[in-house]
């Protein structure tokens, strides 16, 4: 993982969901677009489904929010 990506696993590891400003705040550039935090995020789904998790997009009170959950086993 790099550092970025540390930086948001850590923000996410708590299972509550959190806006794209904050995860946008963990980013190096914070003159950048609220987009750059996709490829990250992107990246960071890559490395934890193998071990059945996952970040999830929700609307939490009409805001773009990002939580990471743990998924089921399939029966």
């Amino acid at each position: 993982m790099t550092p970025t990506q540390r930086r948001m696993a850590a923000l996410l590891a708590d299972g509550k969901p959190h806006t794209r400003r904050e995860l946008h705040a963990l980013l190096w550039d914070e003159q950048g677009k609220l987009s750059n935090i996709c490829e990250h995020l992107s990246r960071l789904r890559k490395i934890i489904r193998p071990q059945g998790e996952e970040i999830v997009c929700e609307i939490v009170h009409r805001k773009i929010c990002y939580r990471h959950v743990r998924l089921l086993r399939p029966s």
